[in-house]
């Protein structure tokens, strides 16, 4: 929206919390300590609020997964979106990453939406691969003949020499679903990475087309999809959905 600040100046970045003069659809900071229920349901193992880490404000939501599976927490709230449009922005600190200590190949995703229409979870997600976790845009629909494959598109950004997903800080990352048109778009602190910009035709699938669902929800949280004896830990903070693109400043 006019007005609002999308600098990649990470000092602008933190501090107190600023839902409360956000003026987007859904802004969440966890001050509270609690989950509003009427908003939020817990999927897989629970996560706790806690003070550890955070990136606004003095609390964020706290996951910990021991091994494979899922712990998030879902909306469907801010849904259905006009042109099934919709934009997201979420700081995430990630403290522990799968690890070739344990396998040589593992994906994950920590935010994904679904809805009806066409099978097919739309996955901001990850990779360890070669040793280096990198994010990535994708979606899973199993062998389903109406869905949108399973695949992952791993950054390549900046000029094919794309930087590991670093752990001990946190990153602001934003993203767009849009269904009307079927694209996605992707930032990490503020600057948009090209190589996880997808359309009906230009993503990491089979010739099926990547057609986007009528979204009803959006989960954040931590799914692990190989066996693993890890323990994965991460923080979300300040989640703000909008029909704009919100920045990491608001």
């Amino acid at each position: 929206m006019p007005g609002r600040d999308y600098s990649t100046d990470r000092t602008k970045f933190f501090g107190a919390s600023r839902c409360s003069q956000a003026n987007v659809q859904l802004c969440e900071d966890f001050e509270s300590g609690t989950l509003d229920t009427s908003v939020w349901k817990v999927v897989g193992t629970a996560p706790v609020i806690d003070g550890t880490q955070h990136a606004r404000g003095n609390k964020a939501l706290h996951i910990t997964q021991m091994g494979n599976g899922a712990s998030y927490i879902k909306e469907t709230k801010t849904f259905p979106e006009a042109n099934d449009t919709y934009f997201g922005r979420a700081f995430v600190y990630f403290k522990s990453l799968p690890t070739t200590a344990s396998m040589s190949y593992a994906h994950w995703t920590f935010i994904a939406a679904s809805g009806t229409g066409t099978v097919g979870e739309i996955r901001l997600s990850g990779q360890l691969s070669n040793g280096k976790n990198l994010f990535g845009v994708g979606t899973d629909s199993g062998t389903s003949p109406t869905g949108t494959g399973d695949w992952t598109n791993s950054d390549k950004d900046p000029n094919n020499m794309p930087l590991a997903v670093p752990t001990g800080q946190w990153l602001c990352i934003e993203w767009m679903h849009k269904g009307d048109t079927n694209e996605s778009r992707f930032w990490w602190d503020g600057t948009e990475h090209p190589s996880l910009y997808t359309t009906s035709t230009m993503h990491g699938g089979n010739m099926n087309p990547y057609i986007l669902p009528q979204f009803t929800n959006v989960w954040f949280g931590w799914q692990e999809y190989q066996t693993s004896t890890e323990t994965f830990e991460l923080w979300i903070d300040e989640i703000a959905i909008d029909k704009e693109r919100i920045g990491c400043v608001l």
